[in-house]
């Protein structure tokens, strides 16, 4: 898995549980199943690394990886004690222990403030409260009080950066590009060193939110996919808003991003047919993107199908996979005849669906021998 993927599932743990623990980042990336991990705590098995997908070398180098980038976001590591009846969770001793170490933000609290540097630590959780409150005159009166606390600590830099930034938000962003650039490369990393992973979402929504203002949504342009209002809101997990910029693009099938963006908020969300409507675009128009979304998809009905579906003894092509679906039962939503592109694979959805209905018509079976014999070889195996 690539580091920035490991990153980024890090970040969304962090998000979700307001720690990382590695158990979390093996089930995230499919590495461990659910119903292995209860086997594991409850005692069922010694070693937690037998039951892990693919070779467990692997599982470690991922999660030591994930470790770095913890720790290089400023989290604190504490190794939690086995409970219970449960084993140990790797043979390697140095592994066991990593796996065992969870990473937790710092915490600046009122009650810590009396055991540390009170004055430093107030100025900074009060000016980090601003921050996320977008209240420039606030975030520039406690800059300063942090200032006369601790001249020389490291993190006055991002303080300074992360409030001069709020100016941002009075004007135009002019050159859209470079302006997203400097958020996402620059403020971003501050945001979270300062305000940690959780807490840097609030300050920076902001900025998406108001770049997002100053686009055309009407228009998406793939060479620049990030510089689109529903980019910007995925970044944000606001996926009601997502959809609204998806619709607002005529279109929006042809383009692969815009589908994948689709398919998440829609799953996300209450709207799960549309999410479905998106994914079998993405198998029918772009297959390539739609088998690398499959891989990370986090939904627990379409990870279960589309691991029955590579785990066919007949393989079959992902722009068959829709019509797959149906084949085995699964409650695939209707798709609007305009949109479904002229290709045997695409047609079949429509086609399964009228078989399952009448099983016993001539003419539908003869169609299916004709046009994608595979996928009917593999419906009568059934």
């Amino acid at each position: 898995m690539k580091t920035s993927r490991i990153q980024a599932l890090v970040d969304e743990l962090l998000a979700r549980d307001q720690c990382y623990r590695p158990i979390e980042l093996l089930v995230a990336s499919k590495r461990l199943d659910p119903a292995g991990r209860q086997r594991w705590e409850a005692g069922e098995v010694a070693f937690l690394e037998d039951l892990l997908a693919g070779n467990p070398a692997r599982s470690s180098d991922m999660l030591r990886q994930a470790a770095q980038w913890a720790r290089k976001l400023g989290l604190d590591g504490q190794v939690e004690a086995s409970s219970g009846s449960q084993g140990r969770l790797f043979r390697n001793p140095n592994d066991d222990h990593l796996a065992r170490t969870v990473f937790h933000r710092r915490q600046v609290s009122p009650q810590a403030d009396l055991f540390l540097d009170s004055g430093f630590a107030a100025a900074r959780g009060r000016l980090a409260r601003s921050l996320m409150e977008g209240d420039r005159a606030g975030a520039e009166t406690h800059l300063a009080e942090m200032a006369r606390a601790e001249p020389t600590n490291a993190l006055q830099a991002d303080a300074e950066q992360l409030t001069g930034a709020l100016s941002w938000l009075e004007g135009s962003p002019g050159d859209a590009k470079a302006w997203y650039q400097r958020l996402s490369e620059d403020l971003q990393p501050r945001a979270r060193r300062f305000l940690g992973p959780n807490q840097a979402g609030p300050y920076l929504d902001r900025f998406r939110s108001h770049l997002a203002a100053h686009l055309d949504g009407s228009v998406f342009d793939p060479d620049h996919p990030a510089l689109h209002p529903a980019s910007l809101a995925a970044e944000s997990g606001d996926w009601g808003t997502v959809l609204e910029a998806v619709r607002a693009v005529d279109r929006a099938f042809e383009y692969a991003h815009l589908m994948e963006l689709s398919a998440t908020a829609g799953l996300k969300s209450d709207q799960r047919e549309i999410g479905l409507n998106a994914l079998c675009q993405l198998c029918w128009r772009h297959p390539r993107a739609a088998e690398t979304w499959l891989e990370r998809s986090d939904d627990a009905e379409i990870a279960e199908r589309i691991t029955r579906f590579w785990d066919l003894d007949e393989l079959l092509a992902i722009e068959l996979f829709p019509a797959w679906l149906i084949s085995i039962g699964f409650p695939l939503p209707e798709v609007d005849s305009e949109t479904v592109p002229d290709m045997p694979e695409a047609q079949a959805l429509a086609m399964a669906r009228h078989l399952r209905r009448q099983p016993g018509d001539a003419e539908t079976r003869r169609w299916f021998k004709e046009n994608v014999s595979d996928l009917f070889e593999v419906w009568l195996r059934r």
